[in-house]
C-alpha cells in the first residue's frame, strides 16, 4: 500500500534512507519530549551555589 504512494526514483526510494529517516524523526520528537518535561521550568539562580559553599539556616 506505501509503495504505491513512494516515487520509483528519488532519495526515499532507497529503503536505508526511509529507516533513516524515520529514526531521526523519532529521535527529534524524544528529544523534544524530554526538552518540555525537563527543561520547561526554569530554577532560580543562586550565586552561593556555584562559588561557595551552600549555608544551611539554623532554627532558633
Amino acid at each position: 500500500m506505501l509503495k504505491k504512494w513512494l516515487p520509483k526514483k528519488g532519495i526515499f526510494s532507497i529503503p536505508i534512507i526511509r529507516e533513516l529517516a524515520v529514526i531521526l524523526i523519532i529521535k527529534v520528537m524524544v528529544l523534544f519530549t524530554i526538552q518540555y518535561f525537563y527543561f520547561s521550568d526554569p530554577v532560580p539562580f543562586n550565586a552561593d551555589h556555584l562559588f561557595g559553599e551552600v549555608q544551611q539556616v539554623k532554627d532558633k
